[in-house]
């Protein structure tokens, strides 16, 4: 389990679930009883949404769960940040606003906004470790839902999609749904318009009542509960243990001004472990260095705190399925 497990997500979010169960006539299951005591100005740790969703998927097998959400996303789930885009002018100051109050709906990364092969890519980098596949699903298919809501146009598709977990069962349910090319295993999650979709207006744009819930949204950003510190300084402990050659507890621990003993109590507490965070951490670094293509892999490997190359390419293949040679031309497909 990596870091974003103990960040959290809106309450809001579990409103989606509910309807969705309400409509399956589900209202006597454990899932439905416990998202009934999840209120909308609540919030939930990353850890028990991919319960929740693995759980619906494990109820509706047969179902592309993450799909059906996304597509079933309005404002009313997203709270005010949802009816403030929806106030919005047009999708560049919609995507500006999600950008800029997303914390609203989860901590953990953010949303940038870049130019990239002239395309307008918002794009979330992994930390803090990945979110789960459903999750993701949701996210990324709820965005294109939205902004087809927004516009009013049911055929508005991106360029592209980007995925950082591997090719799924419904990878092309998914190519349908979001109306573009869909690739997996990619460096980062993102969406990807052209220029001229940034421009359409927003059906029910209202400057008026959009200032109006931008003082709200700052309001709400404002008394949010502060993201887990200590999960934040772990992640800044564990860069700078590999940095300095010294990827174990006995220097996190230092780091933090914390003894050994201590750290793994709370990362316990926080249902984690020193090996995988390490790992994932490790992991993230080596697919950054891999793409920028200025090391060899022993160099890497060295970078990284082990031992030898191939106890990195061992390390490396079993977290992504991938040798580092081969996923690197996945990368450049």
């Amino acid at each position: 389990m990596g870091l974003l497990a103990n960040l959290q997500v809106s309450g809001d979010l579990a409103g989606l679930v509910r309807e969705f169960l309400q409509e399956h006539e589900q209202t006597q299951s454990e899932l439905y009883r416990y998202l009934s005591g999840v209120s909308a100005n609540s919030r939930m740790p990353f850890q028990h949404w991919w319960a929740v969703l693995d759980e619906l998927q494990t109820m509706f097998s047969d179902r592309y769960i993450g799909i059906e959400l996304g597509c079933r996303i309005r404002a009313d789930f997203v709270g005010v940040l949802g009816h403030l885009l929806l106030s919005s002018e047009n999708l560049t100051d919609a995507l500006q606003g999600f950008q800029r109050y997303q914390r609203l709906l989860h901590d953990g990364d953010r949303a940038v906004v870049t130019a990239q092969d002239g395309l307008i890519c918002m794009s979330w980098t992994t930390d803090y470790g990945a979110s789960s596949r459903l999750s993701d699903e949701i996210l990324v298919v709820g965005i294109i839902h939205f902004a087809r809501t927004l516009v009013a146009d049911g055929s508005l598709s991106p360029e592209r999609i980007h995925f950082t977990f591997n090719r799924p069962p419904e990878a092309e349910s998914l190519q349908q749904v979001c109306g573009c090319d869909v690739k997996f295993s990619q460096r980062t999650t993102a969406i990807c318009f052209r220029p001229d979709q940034m421009l359409l207006p927003v059906c029910q744009s209202n400057p008026s009542m959009h200032r109006l819930l931008e003082q709200q949204a700052q309001a709400l950003m404002g008394i949010l509960p502060d993201e887990d510190a200590f999960t934040l300084s772990l992640r800044e402990a564990l860069l700078a243990a590999i940095r300095q050659g010294q990827p174990d507890a006995a220097f996190v621990a230092r780091f933090l001004h914390i003894s050994e003993r201590t750290l793994f109590r709370r990362l316990k507490a926080g249902g984690l472990n020193f090996s995988d965070v390490m790992t994932q951490v490790r992991m993230q670094l080596a697919r950054e260095y891999l793409l920028e293509g200025h090391l060899t892999q022993s160099e890497i490997a060295l970078l990284l705190g082990y031992s030898e190359q191939s106890a990195f390419n061992r390390a490396f293949k079993q977290n992504t399925g991938l040798p580092p040679g081969s996923w690197v031309k996945t990368q450049q497909a």
